[in-house]
This record gives C-alpha cells, sequence and structure tokens, in this order.
C-alpha cells in the first residue's frame, strides 16, 4: 500500500492523458487497479466479523468501517425520513439510511469503547478480515468534536476545552465571519466545532489517536470531512505520520473542482472522485454515456488515476435513479459495472444495513472478478454515444455499458487483438473472434454490460500437454504490490527456475502495480515474493504463508520489514 514505482496514465484513442512521474509524489499512495473495497456501515463489529467469510466469498479486497471512538449519539438517535429521532430535522437521504451514522460526533479520541462495539471487538474484526486477505480502512474525524447539545444535555469533551482548542468564527453557510480558504478551514461545519490545528495539543491528540488505531492492526484510513481541513496540516504532520506507519489513506473532499483535489491528493493521499461521481449520476439517470468519456473529463480518474478512489453511492449520496420511493435498481448496479471495470479503486456501497443482498449476488460477484483479475491498463475509449460506452483497459479487457432500456447495442469496434478469441466474463455473451486487424463485432444487452478478455485457454495446446510450437506449457506469477521507487519484485520458490528460495526472479512491472513472471510450468510448487532494488535481488521477504501453483494472483500479505 506504499508508493508505488509507476504510475498509469488514462488514453484517449490511445494517447496518454495525465501520465504522472512516481518521482513526483515519492510518498503518496496508491488507488491501485484490482482492488474492491465494500463500505461496510450501520453495523456492529461483531456482526461485521461474523459476515467477513461472505465478503471473503464475493471476493471484496477491503472494507471501510465507521469511526471507532466514544461519541454523543447512539443508535436509538438514528431516524429515517418522517420517524422521531434526535435530529428531527431530516437528512437530504434520511429516507434510505438511518442518519446521522454513529461515530461522526466524537467525544473522545482517547476512548475507542463506542456504540460500534469495544476496542478488543475492533481488533477481532481486523484480525479476522486479515485472517481472509481482507483489508481495513478506519475512519478517523480530524475536522472537528461533538456539538455542545446531545440527547442528555451538555456534552462534555474530556481531552478538550470548547473556548481553548477549536476556532469560533461561527458556522458555514449561517454566520461564518471568514471569507476564502479560510471560512472552509476555520468555520464550524453543521455546527461542530473546528479544530485549531495549529495547536500542539491538538497535534499531539490526533497522532495518539492515529496510533491507537495503528496498534489495532488497521490498514488505512479514510479521512471524514478532509475538505475542512488545511491542507498542510495533511502534508506536513496527519500524512507524514500514516505513512511512517504504513497506512493507505483516502480523503472526503467533497468539491467538483479538479485542482482542489489533486492539491490534497499532493499532501499524500488519494480521493474521492466526486467529480466523476456526478458524472455517473448524470449519465445513469438518463443522460449521455458522452459524459463519462475521457473528452468529458469530469473527474480525477482522467487527470491523476491513480489517486482517484470511484463510486457510484455511500451513505452520504445517493446513486442514480435512487429516490424516496425508489430504491436501488438497474441504474446502480450498471453504475457499479462502470467503476468496477473502470480505472482508478472502485468503492462499493448499497443501502439498507438490514440486507446486503450484493454480496450474494452472482452477478455481483462477477463484476468484482473482473474487475481484480482483468481491469489493469489505460483506458483507451473505443466507442460512445448516448446510450453506449466501449472501452479497454489496454490489452486486458473490453467493456461495454449500454443504458437503453429495450434495445440490444450492436457494432464493430477497435480492440488490441488481433486475430483472439475474447471471451465475456459477466456479462453473459459468447465468446467472439478478433480480425487480423484487432476489430470485432459485439453486442451489448439492453441495460446490461459485456466484460471481454482473450480467452486464456486459447493457447494452441493441441491436448499432448505442449503447445504446438512444440514448447512445454507457462504459467505466469503475478502479484499486485505497490513498492518504493527505483525498487523491484522478486518472485522465489521451491523450483529450480525460481532460484530454490534464492534471491529470485526480477518481476516485470505492468499496469496497475501488477508484478509478473512467466516460467515453464513445474506442476506442484510454493512460492512467494520478495523486495530489493532494481536489477539486482530481493532482500525483504513477503509476510505470511507461502503461497503454491493453485493461486497464482494472491493477494500480497505485506512485507518483513
Amino acid at each position: 500500500m506504499k508508493a508505488s514505482a509507476a504510475l498509469g496514465a488514462l488514453a484517449v484513442s490511445g494517447s496518454p492523458l495525465g501520465v504522472t512521474s512516481a518521482q513526483s509524489l515519492p510518498d503518496q499512495p496508491d488507488a491501485a487497479d484490482g482492488t474492491v473495497a465494500y463500505q461496510y456501515f450501520h453495523a456492529t463489529w461483531t456482526d461485521i466479523e461474523a459476515d467477513v467469510p461472505r465478503l471473503d466469498s464475493a471476493g471484496i479486497d477491503r472494507i471501510w468501517v465507521q469511526q471507532p471512538a466514544r461519541g454523543k449519539l447512539d443508535w436509538d438517535d438514528l431516524s429515517y425520513d418522517g420517524e422521531y429521532g434526535f435530529y428531527d430535522e431530516t437528512s437530504p437521504y434520511g429516507f434510505r439510511d438511518p442518519h446521522p451514522p454513529v461515530g461522526y460526533q466524537p467525544v473522545d479520541l482517547q476512548d475507542l469503547d463506542s456504540t460500534l462495539g469495544t476496542e478488543s471487538e475492533l481488533e477481532s474484526l481486523i484480525d479476522t478480515c486479515h485472517d481472509h486477505d481482507i483489508e481495513v480502512i478506519v475512519d478517523v474525524v480530524l475536522n472537528h468534536m461533538a456539538a455542545t447539545d446531545g440527547p442528555d444535555g451538555y456534552v462534555e469533551l474530556p481531552q478538550f476545552d470548547r473556548d481553548e482548542h477549536f476556532h469560533d468564527n461561527g458556522t458555514l453557510g449561517e454566520d461564518c465571519q471568514l471569507d476564502g480558504e479560510a471560512a472552509e478551514y476555520e468555520c464550524d461545519l453543521l455546527g461542530l466545532p473546528s479544530f485549531d490545528v495549529e495547536l500542539a495539543t491538538v497535534q499531539q491528540a490526533h497522532e495518539d489517536y492515529i496510533q491507537q488505531i495503528d496498534a489495532l492492526g488497521a490498514d488505512g484510513l479514510r479521512y471524514d470531512a478532509a475538505g475542512h481541513v488545511w491542507p498542510w496540516y495533511f502534508e506536513s504532520e496527519i500524512n507524514a505520520l500514516a505513512d511512517d506507519l504504513d497506512l493507505w489513506r483516502v480523503g472526503e473532499i467533497w468539491d467538483y473542482d479538479i485542482d482542489r483535489l489533486l492539491e490534497f491528493a499532493d499532501t499524500g493521499m488519494t480521493v474521492f472522485d466526486f467529480p466523476l461521481y456526478d458524472a455517473i449520476v448524470d449519465a445513469f439517470e438518463g443522460g449521455s454515456m458522452e459524459a463519462l468519456s475521457q473528452d468529458a473529463a469530469n473527474g480525477v480518474v482522467h487527470h491523476e488515476p491513480s489517486v482517484a478512489v470511484t463510486f457510484a453511492q455511500n451513505h452520504d449520496t445517493v446513486g442514480p435513479g435512487v429516490t424516496e420511493g425508489e430504491a436501488e435498481g438497474r441504474a446502480v448496479e450498471l453504475a457499479e459495472a462502470f467503476v468496477l471495470a473502470y480505472a482508478g479503486m472502485p468503492m462499493v456501497y448499497r443501502s439498507g444495513p438490514e440486507d446486503r443482498s450484493e454480496l450474494d449476488n452472482e452477478a455481483f460477484r462477477d463484476l468484482v472478478s473482473v474487475s481484480q483479475e482483468f481491469a489493469y491498463g489505460e483506458v483507451i475509449d473505443r466507442h460512445v454515444e448516448h446510450d453506449t460506452y466501449v472501452f479497454e483497459r489496454s490489452g486486458n479487457l473490453l467493456a461495454g455499458i449500454n443504458t437503453h432500456e429495450s434495445t440490444e447495442w450492436t457494432d464493430w469496434v477497435e480492440t488490441s487483438w488481433p486475430n483472439e478469441t475474447l471471451v465475456d466474463h459477466a456479462g453473459g455473451q459468447q465468446p467472439v473472434t478478433t480480425n487480423d486487424e484487432g476489430w470485432v463485432e459485439i453486442s451489448v444487452p439492453a441495460a446490461g454490460w459485456v466484460m471481454y478478455a482473450p480467452d486464456e485457454e486459447d493457447d494452441g495446446d493441441n491436448g499432448d500437454g505442449d503447445d504446438d510450437d512444440g514448447d512445454t506449457d507457462e504459467i505466469t506469477i503475478q502479484m499486485t504490490v505497490d513498492v518504493d521507487y527505483g525498487e523491484s519484485v522478486y518472485v522465489t520458490g521451491s523450483t529450480d527456475v525460481l532460484t530454490n528460495w534464492g534471491g529470485g526472479i526480477e518481476a516485470t512491472w505492468t499496469a496497475g502495480n501488477v508484478w509478473e513472471v512467466t516460467i515453464e510450468d513445474p506442476g506442484e510448487f510454493e512460492w512467494k515474493t520478495r523486495r530489493g532494488p532494481s536489477g539486482e535481488s530481493g532482500g525483504v521477504w513477503e509476510q505470511g504463508a507461502n503461497h503454491d501453483e493453485t493461486d497464482l494472483h494472491p493477494t500480497h500479505q505485506g512485507w518483513e520489514e
């Protein structure tokens, strides 16, 4: 989860867009291709832990959970639209999820026992996730603490003095006494007291809090309301600390200004792609799919895909077609298919904390698998019109989305594969074969998608165990992992070609931070990765158990520093 050795770029008709040098941001985490994250909210730590096997079966790589800290609100304070609750003013999307979610009005950052469960229960959840190769991203609130009035009266803050440790410049949008940038960072958000982050006491409290979360085994942080915290604070204090602790991070900067989002990304974090979300809602609510194309360039993912965390909805925003009388439908499923195939790291969320039936849905699981196995490489627009968007992840995936409710779309599109059989891994369509120039005719079902990739079984094998040219069968070992600039990944194992647990074979980097080595198939064997300077050998071992020939692209288990 550290900085990547090389960052990808999008492409328009094969021309790179937004090429980024890894040297410019050596400490920046990566929104890695092939990683599918899932927002798991409105549940206790023990309930989430009980559901980890299902998350694993669905193929989820990371989960994002709410902030652990003693807070002002309890489950009884959550309400849906039209129901009594502590907040009698309904939230914009109170008809969908209980609001306000617990965790966002902290009272004591020293006490990790919360409405969601105890500190030890959270640690157990994280351990169980790790047992299933699932990473845990923990929410942290750095902008504010709880407001003064609670269900039981005045709210005390054991760590902080309301007069000493917070700004007193009024509330944004109401009586804020400041203008410009200062208003965003030093006026209260929704009446919640805004921290004065220049104070050493506040900085130390945040440092201690993040270190507590790290000690529980968390893999990363999600910064709530990051757009209301001075960027310099992230760069010099928070992200610097997170980087030292090897914590991945993503910031909630609820803004549609690409430059402002990239300003926060440059402090050493990834960011939620709100501009792309806005375009997704427009496109899948009856607008044009052309708004999602690279020519439209409405999204962080079009400028710097390595820092874009993409989503079709979350606990604060509804997806396309979702209204008070209409829950998630096909429009949300189509939008999820798009983000799971596109560049950036997808974060999936469905409403209804009592359900989460998508985790058992075969079509959803197929899309997760496609995202992990094939959604790598530069994005190349292959066909864009009002209802249809076909794009290629260069050399790996040909994805097509059709929003028309009743009409199947059929046409010829260009690909990177001449004379190649392509198999649909998620849309249910028959295999197709490209011509000498790489063009192929495909059909995308009405209100549906296709996810084509080269047929791995179409390798010329005549059934005698050798390829038709007489060569022995080959296998490709792959590992998705970020390493520091100037380093490579080395594959070593229990076979001569993999140096019999020696220094290892230096892997080749491909898009999406995938490192791969192709060898003659030795049959049964075990293997592992090592890390070291490029052109030399690997000296730092991968943690965890050995991999074997049955899993040639497993989840990386971290490095033994």
